[in-house]
């Protein structure tokens, strides 16, 4: 999932702030609508908190998608880095020859311009030393080839020089358009955070003592193996290693970007186990969907991955037992669900 690398942190928008400030105002009156409301007096007190509840995970939910939409342009963003400084150095490089090669050709005209104008049979007629005459002139033939040779050669280097210089031009405009791209979705990300820390700002001091002792005993129990992973076999090694990994993972803390060794985010989780087991893949569930050949989910084996939403921003490590584990987003633990507890929408085998 998204990373939590330090990012510049970028003023909210205005209508950013005036949803945040809606969103409060909101779960204020939410709140206090109980006593408010006739007909609602004996209500049960706990709606409001099941109510900040769902809204507080739905904005972690889309917080981390927008993180892993972050994790993904990071990653889109190394990849052009990289092919940026090759070109860079291509273009360093062809400068130089075509430096060279003009070089040469100056000395070869220069050359020329020395022999003379004179047609070369009236040259051959008046020279006192035919034979040695015929020698220039042969090699004068081999200067002029030399001279197109190295005409083009340059026009050659030039054509390429210029290629590489339009190429680079264009991906360091689509590197600034990734940056932009990452700097909104970390704004994205930091505005769910905050609505959502609005919202639980807003409860009473009851309701926010049993909001986390609530979140403490949910996260307690899906700390806990259920009985139908115990000792389920992986398919192989390799798979064993990526799933006893994610099991030593249980309790750490989720954490935008983060791959290990004290948190994680959920791409960074999958990403970090099937390193143990030496295969690399993205830090990016997106990216990861479509890496490895696809598996039916009734044929899913430990150590394969479940990819989660439509738009594939989440992704857990399949155990066996029905069960994946994973990290959820920002407040949670990595721990273990049920394989369907979300939306699958690919099932992919490392």
């Amino acid at each position: 999932m998204a990373s939590h690398k330090t990012v510049t942190t970028h003023r909210a928008s205005k209508k950013t702030i005036t949803a945040t400030r809606t969103a409060v105002t909101l779960a204020t009156a939410t709140v206090g609508s109980i006593a408010l409301v006739p007909g609602l007096a004996h209500a049960d007190p706990n709606a409001s908190l099941n109510e900040v509840q769902n809204k507080v995970k739905d904005l972690h939910e889309q917080a981390e998608a927008a993180a892993e939409a972050y994790d993904k342009a990071s990653g889109d963003l190394s990849t052009l880095q990289h092919k940026v400084d090759q070109i860079q150095s291509r273009i360093t490089a062809e400068q130089a020859q075509l430096g060279n090669a003009q070089s040469a050709l100056g000395a070869l005209a220069a050359a020329q311009y020395r022999s003379g104008g004179v047609d070369s049979s009236l040259q051959l007629m008046l020279a006192s030393a035919p034979d040695s005459f015929l020698q220039q002139a042969t090699a004068m033939s081999e200067m002029t080839s030399r001279s197109a040779d190295s005409m083009k050669s340059a026009q050659e280097i030039k054509r390429q020089l210029d290629q590489d210089k339009a190429e680079a031009s264009a991906d360091l405009s689509q590197l600034q358009k990734t940056r932009d791209v990452m700097a909104q979705n970390m704004a994205d990300v930091n505005a769910k955070e905050k609505q959502a820390q609005a919202l639980l700002n807003s409860l009473t001091k009851e309701q926010r003592q049993q909001y986390d002792t609530q979140q403490r005993q949910q996260t307690k129990q899906q700390e806990k193996p259920p009985p139908t992973v115990v000792n389920v076999p992986a398919p192989n090694a390799r798979a064993a290693t990526a799933v006893a990994f994610a099991k030593s993972q249980i309790g750490k803390p989720y954490v935008y970007g983060a791959a290990g060794p004290r948190s994680f985010d959920c791409s960074g989780l999958t990403m970090a186990a099937w390193a143990a087991a030496g295969v690399s893949m993205s830090h990016s569930s997106s990216a990861q969907a479509y890496e490895f050949p696809a598996v039916s989910e009734k044929d899913a084996q430990p150590g394969d991955l479940f990819i989660y939403y439509g738009s594939m921003h989440h992704v857990g490590i399949y155990v066996g037992g029905g069960m994946v584990i994973h990290a959820p987003y920002s407040g949670t633990v990595v721990q273990y669900a049920p394989m369907n507890s979300m939306p699958v929408v690919r099932v992919v085998r490392p």
